[in-house]
């Protein structure tokens, strides 16, 4: 198995590779998770399980645009505390050597019965679980009600991302379930609830194992203006919010990382979601400070076996840069990135890379007035240095690449 051995450790966990199956619908049954430890993955975060039994509990509809790079849902089936504990029991006894997160929020009528949360956490341990992850994030439960119903149909019960705005009730709920643990503790906050790092801080000093961002985020999806309160997708009537998550996400999933990140140090454990598709997304997410890599979207779209390639590409990636183990280049970028006031920006324009344009599309003469005014026929370009901001849209946006940008002549 040394082919796919990135070894990271967590506490007493030992993880085969920073990757794992992120919680959602492709780790709600054995036969899945199965398949997750025959592909390679490290781990797994299982279905959410919630107690008292799911209060929103419909049957999922999806829906992938792909002009979005986007999976939107609008309901989704979770499993209750039994059918959670009766998942990981009888997985572990057929798994070898995946670790099993058990993803778990307790929504009693109040929301600071803290007891509730420790006697989940208990119990799942006592199933066999290795880790007990703490659902903050998902906004398809009472946030969504919340959002959708401009606050006026608030439920009583909050879960999910509705408790990621509460930072000190949070703190409560770990620093009670440690108490009584002997595995590890992780939390998964939303950044709906907005200052992920602050109240990352505030969860480690509780005393969290490790903690970690879902990308996901609440939307309208795509509207169909002839019957705009129709639902696109199939098998739904009526139109809704929708959980977002796929490859557009990736850019605020590198935020939220690099944010608790720079808040925290170097020392916290740091669980990453949100546009992982591909060795280099973890790479990127690593180099922001990253320890865990979770993946739930692109094995929905693209199955299991995505895994070994992507521990295959980070292994050659880390010879090539001659490193023996992630946490050489963990967090490498967060002192790097810097403020606008910081940056240094050069004077500069756009030029031609060679004579002539071969789509004759005319395209960079419409987007900047600084090409060759209309009258000019189209095969000819030609750049009015003075004119040209050095803004770099044109070098972008030109089908051919036949534009590149300079630096002046100091």
């Amino acid at each position: 198995m040394d082919d796919i051995n990135i070894p990271i450790s967590i506490g007493s966990l030992n993880f085969k590779n920073p990757f794992y199956v992120s919680s959602g619908p492709s780790t709600k049954t054995v036969r899945q998770l199965k398949r997750i430890e025959e592909t390679g993955w490290a781990a797994a975060s299982i279905k959410l399980s919630i107690d008292p039994a799911p209060y929103i509990n419909r049957k999922p509809r999806y829906g992938y645009f792909d002009n979005y790079k986007a999976l939107g849902f609008t309901a989704e089936k979770r499993l209750d505390m039994a059918e959670g504990l009766k998942l990981i029991e009888d997985a572990k006894k057929e798994l070898n050597d995946l670790l099993l997160f058990a993803n778990i929020s307790y929504a009693g009528e109040n929301e600071r019965d803290i007891q509730g949360w420790v006697n989940m956490a208990k119990q799942f341990e006592a199933a066999g679980a290795d880790a007990i992850e703490l659902n903050m994030c998902c906004p398809n439960m009472s946030f969504n009600v919340e959002i959708s119903s401009a606050n006026k149909e608030r439920t009583v019960k909050k879960s999910g991302a509705s408790m990621s705005s509460n930072p000190e009730l949070i703190a409560e709920i770990v620093k009670e379930i440690k108490k009584t643990l002997g595995i590890p503790l992780f939390v998964k906050l939303s950044p709906e609830g907005g200052q992920i790092a602050l109240t990352a801080k505030t969860i480690y000093a509780a005393g969290a194992d490790a903690v970690g961002g879902t990308g996901n985020r609440l939307g309208i999806p795509p509207i169909n203006i002839d019957n705009p309160s129709k639902s696109i997708i199939e098998l739904q009537e009526e139109i809704s919010m929708k959980c977002f998550s796929g490859a557009w996400l990736k850019p605020l999933a590198l935020r939220d990382t690099y944010e608790i990140r720079k808040e925290n140090g170097s020392g916290p454990f740091i669980m990453a979601t949100g546009g992982i598709f591909n060795w280099q997304d973890a790479a990127e997410m690593i180099l922001c400070g990253a320890n865990l890599v979770g993946i739930c979207t692109a094995t929905l779209l693209n199955g299991y076996d995505i895994v070994r390639p992507m521990i295959n590409g980070l292994k050659s990636y880390m010879d090539a840069k001659g490193y023996s183990h992630p946490k050489e280049f963990c967090g490498m970028l967060v002192s790097g990135i810097k403020t606008a006031q910081k940056l240094t920006i050069y004077e500069g324009y756009a030029e031609i890379i060679k004579g002539g344009c071969g789509e004759k599309c005319g395209l960079c003469k419409r987007i900047c007035c600084s090409f060759a005014p209309e009258h000019v026929k189209p095969d000819t370009i030609a750049i009015n240095k003075d004119l040209c901001t050095g803004c770099g849209i044109c070098s972008y946006r030109c089908p051919i690449k036949n534009i590149r940008m300079v630096k002046a002549k100091v």
